[in-house]
């Protein structure tokens, strides 16, 4: 496994406990640090990213209701579903060295692993629609479809085969795992 993948699984792992527990997402972070043994590089990449997740949360949460809330209510997503776009929008607006379908890749491998099926396509649209709006000149009118296989780490490459998509499809009863909605209130 890729340590930016390795440290984006951590940092899914911190945010739900967070969630959950109510506890500060970068405590959450260092509890889990120090059970694993990682990668300098991995431990080094996770951190930043949760720094930036809580930095901006009030923007990107604000923002994840633009994105999702004509076509969904955004207390209908799963704890997982909405760490997962969390990490997603957090790193496609403040990680420009990471290639955007690179981003929408591993947020996709992550749905895949811990969500229910129906939560890959949610996410993979979500983050899309994103990845317009933050990278408007470039070519990102290909939706990114994560392998079935275990690839490597896609941030080594613009990783993904490209599937057609429409930013205006409707992103149906998509069945979301999870119950609780992100509290606006709560430090995470």
């Amino acid at each position: 496994m890729g340590k930016r993948r390795k440290g984006r699984e951590i940092v899914l792992q911190s945010l739900y406990a967070s969630l959950i527990s109510g506890g500060d997402v970068l405590v959450v972070l260092e509890d889990q640090l120090l059970r694993r043994e990682s990668a300098p590089e991995t431990v080094a990449f996770a951190r930043d990213l949760a720094r930036k997740i809580k930095a901006n949360r009030p923007d990107t949460e604000a923002w994840l209701k633009t994105l999702i809330s004509a076509r969904w209510d955004p207390s209908r997503l799963g704890t997982l579903e909405l760490c997962i776009l969390h990490l997603g929008l957090t790193e496609l607006k403040h990680s420009p060295e990471v290639p955007f379908r690179a981003v929408i890749n591993e947020a996709c491998e992550l749905a895949r692993r811990y969500c229910e099926e129906g939560a890959i396509g949610f996410v993979n649209g979500v983050l899309d629609r994103a990845a317009h709006q933050v990278y408007p000149d470039a070519a990102v009118a290909q939706a990114v479809v994560v392998p079935d296989d275990d690839a490597d780490d896609a941030d080594d490459a613009d990783a993904g085969s490209p599937e057609s998509s429409d930013l205006d499809a409707d992103f149906g009863d998509t069945p979301l795992r999870g119950d609780a909605a992100i509290d606006p209130g709560k430090d995470r």
